[in-house]
């Protein structure tokens, strides 16, 4: 075996035992090894467009830095159907599609962002630490253009969750398990105190690899602004691969004022 798959291969074990625990390892091992579908992130985007976004980098691989890592999470890539399911459940209406911002916090390679590209938003925003992951996503995305595959503006920013600038008009944001609860309750926290100064459609949609615990519910429900709307799951062989979406829309119709009904679809 090439000496770099055996540092790819230990980096891959270090992470795993300090962020999934030997005790989960232990349990769940033989049950992901046995579910083809469940270790799968080939989806063929790369096949179809000759991108990189399949294979996994831990955080010591992606060059985050130091003070960052224990709080990072490992890049894996979505899969489309993951996305087109949440997407689906959310169901905004196609005009609120076009004036809504899709933003991916810990976009990573980029997949997500382009698949999401690929709809008529208004616009498409990748926010990424690494900037080993940032720089792929960069060629992938001149490799996409050359396709012409894209119908929304997108933009790439080597940049931190924690000091997200938040758009205006309606907003979707995307978060593929990228971080822990304190840099997850932080970026919550950004986005609550901008939709409350601003109030518009707003939604976070949250998926989770397999093995890794999830987010606990209440960093979502900080500031009191979203509630789960929706929650589904990609069902393999051994494994439920969750997600959740949690929308602003109840708090939006408590909004008070004359102005409410413009609120809500600013």
């Amino acid at each position: 075996m090439p000496m770099r798959h055996l540092r790819h291969l230990w980096s891959i074990i270090a992470y795993s035992w300090r962020a999934i625990g030997p005790r989960r390892i232990a349990t769940r091992l033989l049950a992901y090894s046995t579910d083809a579908a469940a270790r799968g992130a080939d989806s063929e985007f790369d096949a179809r467009f000759g991108t990189d976004t399949t294979t996994g980098l831990t955080p010591a691989e992606a060059a985050l830095p130091a003070d960052r890592r224990r709080g990072a999470t490992m890049y894996l890539p979505s899969m489309d159907d993951d996305l087109d399911a949440m997407l689906a459940a959310l169901a905004w209406p196609d005009e609120q599609i076009r004036r809504a911002t899709f933003i991916d916090v810990g976009s990573g390679k980029g997949r997500a962002l382009f698949l999401a590209a690929m709809r008529p938003f208004r616009a498409t925003r990748g926010v990424e630490l690494s900037p080993v992951l940032h720089a792929i996503a960069e060629r992938n995305l001149a490799i996409m253009r050359q396709h012409r595959a894209l119908a929304a503006p997108i933009e790439l920013e080597l940049g931190d969750a924690t000091a997200l600038t938040v758009p205006t008009g309606p907003l979707i944001v995307y978060l593929y398990h990228p971080f822990r609860e304190p840099i997850a309750a932080q970026l919550v926290d950004r986005i609550v105190a901008a939709v409350a100064a601003r109030p518009r459609p707003t939604a976070i949609l949250y998926g989770h690899p397999t093995l890794q615990r999830p987010l606990d519910e209440d960093v979502f429900c900080r500031g009191g602004l979203f509630r789960r709307q929706h929650a589904g799951a990609r069902v393999t062989r051994n494994f439920r691969i969750g997600w959740s979406i949690w929308s602003n829309q109840d708090w939006l119709a408590d909004v008070p004022g004359p102005t409410a009904a413009l609120r809500r679809s600013a």
